[in-house]
């Protein structure tokens, strides 16, 4: 089944005076239906749709000051947009959301979207500022913290990314052991691909494998076509790497389906 970790239906509502008095009963109906219907239309895989209904639940919870509700809307609408491919776009619909609905969010939410516009900056290939991003957010978990295994595998993710295979492979194996009951499985698959990864840029090709294939385990289970293919992806240049020309010849044929199979989602 799909789903978006982020989702809370139950919203709190902000305070508010005037015509918004008024306006809050309707709206914060119309935010809480929006948010189903968007959950529904995204578990179905019409992301066009989900983003439709989360960028309306956002206007209304926006209108009538609900800071759970934007802050909450604004990270499914960015989750949503992201997997369609547009990460620019989902980082600014997090910039969009003003330090006063920041401020008045609950910690673990606040700190899911400061994860969040972290691992945009990745995507859109600014290290740097998603690396201050990840130091910033480590210093608000010192204690326990809902998105700590998150914040250690887009550090892992990282130093791959900046050709330290064996530091990347040292934590990601740490933290998928220390969170091995954690039931954040998302991030767990990506600790497991970052592992795989690093194994295989280290030539461990067998563990690299293994990584890979509990990472596909796991985003199988959770229906995710975009982690499905960078896991066929890892695995079709690890069969390659290891000379096994018929399991590369295998992931490739498999990634293309998967990539055909999102194509027509995305064009709904």
């Amino acid at each position: 089944m799909r789903y978006l970790p982020a989702l809370a239906l139950a919203l709190t509502l902000a305070a508010c005076a005037g015509e918004k008095v008024k306006e809050r009963p309707a709206r914060a109906q119309q935010v809480i239906e929006s948010g189903q219907q968007g959950q529904a239309a995204y578990r179905r895989g019409d992301l066009a749709r989900a983003a439709r209904l989360f960028e309306q639940a956002l206007t209304d919870a926006l209108r009538i000051e609900d800071s759970t509700g934007v802050a909450v809307m604004s990270i499914n609408l960015a989750r949503v947009r992201r997997e369609s491919g547009d990460s620019s776009r989902a980082l600014a619909t997090l910039d969009a959301v003003s330090p006063w609905h920041r401020g008045n969010t609950a910690a673990a939410t606040a700190q899911e979207m400061d994860l969040l516009a972290a691992v945009l900056l990745s995507d859109l290939g600014r290290p740097d500022e998603a690396l201050a991003r990840v130091q910033a957010l480590r210093e608000q978990c010192r204690s326990s913290c809902a998105v700590a295994i998150g914040i250690d595998s887009l550090q892992a993710r990282l130093l791959l990314e900046r050709g330290d295979a064996a530091g990347a492979l040292r934590l990601a194996s740490a933290a998928s052991a220390r969170f091995g009951v954690d039931p954040n499985q998302l991030e767990l698959a990506n600790l497991l691909r970052v592992q795989g990864e690093a194994n295989l840029v280290l030539g461990d090709f067998p563990a690299a494998r293994q990584s890979l294939d509990n990472a596909l385990g796991i985003d199988k289970s959770l229906a995710l076509p975009t982690k499905i293919a960078q896991d066929l992806d890892a695995l079709a240049r690890s069969a390659l790497a290891a000379g096994d020309t018929a399991a590369h010849a295998g992931y490739l044929a498999r990634l293309e389906e998967v990539r055909q199979a999102r194509a027509g989602r995305l064009s709904r």
